[in-house]
């Protein structure tokens, strides 16, 4: 896993803990690129399943580094490395959490609602997501995201 710089301390370098994450694509097929918007190694057909969950490892401009793709009906499809666009990607949490203006930060910006709010990765630092949802931005702690879209994780 590449160090990953912080926008707001470029001087700070960490790795990123790995999260789920899942599809939450709308088209028939979602892409699975070899390097960010990079060719197409992958195409995973949406319509026939009940959903895909994925395991990030890195983040670049966009797009997520996986390396772990699981059915949500208990099988694993892949372990190869690949990326997916943020876009094409849902998130969420078991746990009511504050949405804090930066990584461990202290100011808080909303409040995410466990097993009822969704959200968007806007980036990621070391164990820290940032998060859209409803309209506030703001960074939670990945240990507390859900990454299956039909069952409450731990």
């Amino acid at each position: 896993m590449n160090p990953v710089l912080f926008q707001e301390n470029k001087d700070a370098k960490c790795t990123i803990k790995p999260f789920e994450v899942y599809l939450d694509d709308e088209d028939e097929y979602s892409n699975i690129r070899a390097t960010p918007g990079g060719q197409i190694v992958l195409k995973i057909n949406n319509e026939h399943s009940y959903g895909y969950i994925l395991n990030v490892i890195d983040i670049e401009k966009g797009w997520l580094k996986i390396n772990e793709i699981n059915g949500l009906e208990d099988y694993r499809i892949s372990e190869f490395e690949g990326w997916v666009h943020t876009s094409i990607v849902g998130l969420g949490t078991t746990h009511d959490i504050d949405i804090l203006d930066k990584p461990n930060g202290t100011n808080k910006m909303g409040k995410l609602l466990g097993e009822q709010d969704r959200f968007k990765i806007k980036d990621v630092y070391c164990e820290w997501v940032k998060i859209e949802c409803k309209g506030v931005t703001g960074w939670i702690e990945s240990e507390k995201t859900c990454g299956n879209p039909v069952t409450t994780c731990p």
